[in-house]
């Protein structure tokens, strides 16, 4: 069976094609990179493919890591892998970050993996000596991860100096594998597993919700990436921030695959701070969904967010677009107006509110290209 496997969950970008009749991977590359993995993966695919002598028809499976990691880097590497699987017919494999990075070590001696969470956290997952996983990826301090853990565990990932610290306990070893997932390591994993749906990303927490200050300052400099159905979860985690009635992670995923529907997230370095849901049907687009997280509210996201996607529908051709505010709401009605928004009518009793329902604006905008 031939695997193409694909990472940049982390601090790094990694492809290789193996047979697993074959104990050498076919080809191999592996870059240490913080950012810039959406511009490294198509390439280096292409080389190692190259290097490999194969087409994508010659290729079984593809793996690619699904989390936990960071946002930018899990959407980069599932939308491609699910992308290319489309395209080629392909069944594609979520592999869990922690078990990836498990792959680098020997099955000799049962394996603890925590991976850095911030705030004092950690991911962690419990491995016996086989690399059976006996306890899944979850969020953790490094304080109760090292009590878990046995004497004669081996101990990997970018956290395994914090835990060997935290613990009072001896007989823990740090292993000398490395602390990132390596594709040409885990791309066996997918050998065995059995099909599924697409992988969406593993994301074990909420977004962080107390940002440094530094990041306050900085949110006039948000970058705004496009999002897919693999962003259903983190979509629904933000939608539920901010509104009561928040919805799931199947809404999300079910809208997103509708045709015309668009979401971009707003990010202030790897934080996601912001969403907008457009849906588009000839010449005319209506927003579905605009959100800012609490903690950065009236700090400029949603004017980013729309301006944003005012360009890319107006690009598009398309001409006019449509909204809905509660008549209440008068800070959105103000920065709705701002970019040219009008009233074009009014819905009775749209919103539900406590002890009543509350009359929305129907706003239009003309699209100037």
């Amino acid at each position: 069976m031939k695997i193409l496997s694909l990472d940049t969950a982390v601090g790094a970008c990694s492809a290789a094609v193996i047979d697993t009749g074959s104990r050498l991977p076919l080809a191999a590359a592996y870059v240490l990179m913080e950012r810039g993995h959406a511009e490294a993966l198509p390439p280096m695919v292409a080389e190692v493919m190259r290097t490999a002598g194969l087409t994508i028809s010659q290729i079984d499976r593809i793996a690619v890591t699904s989390g936990p990691g960071t946002f930018t880097g899990l959407r980069i590497g599932i939308a491609f892998a699910r992308g290319l699987g489309q395209a080629a017919g392909l069944p594609v494999f979520g592999i869990d970050t922690l078990s990836a990075i498990a792959a680098n070590e020997p099955a000799v001696s049962p394996l603890l993996v925590v991976s850095d969470a911030r705030n004092d956290e950690v991911y962690a997952a419990f491995f016996d000596a086989g690399r059976n996983q006996l306890i899944a990826p979850h969020v953790t301090s490094a304080k109760d991860a090292a009590a878990r853990t046995e004497a004669g565990t081996v101990v990997l990932g970018t956290a395994a100096r914090a835990v060997h610290m935290a613990g009072s306990r001896t007989g823990l070893t740090l292993s000398s594998a490395g602390n990132l997932p390596v594709a040409a390591s885990f791309a066996a994993l997918a050998a065995n597993m059995p099909p599924g749906p697409m992988p969406l990303p593993l994301y074990l927490r909420a977004p962080d919700a107390k940002p440094q200050q530094a990041t306050l300052r900085q949110i006039s400099e948000a970058s705004i990436v496009h999002a897919g159905q693999e962003a259903a979860d983190l979509l629904s985690r933000l939608h539920g921030e901010v509104f009561d009635d928040g919805w799931s992670a199947a809404s999300f995923n079910d809208l997103l695959g509708s045709p015309g529907t668009k979401a971009i997230i707003a990010l202030d370095g790897a934080e996601p701070i912001g969403f907008l849901v457009t849906r588009s049907a000839a010449d005319e687009a209506e927003v579905i969904s605009i959100g800012t997280r609490p903690f950065v509210q009236q700090r400029g996201v949603a004017r980013l967010l729309l301006a944003h996607q005012l360009r890319t529908l107006a690009a598009n051709g398309l001409r006019n677009i449509f909204l809905e505010v509660a008549t209440s709401n008068l800070a959105a009605q103000k920065l709705y107006a701002s970019f040219g928004f009008r009233e074009a009518g009014r819905r009775k009793g749209y919103y539900k509110r406590d002890g009543g329902m509350e009359d929305a604006i129907i706003l239009r905008c003309e699209l100037v290209q």
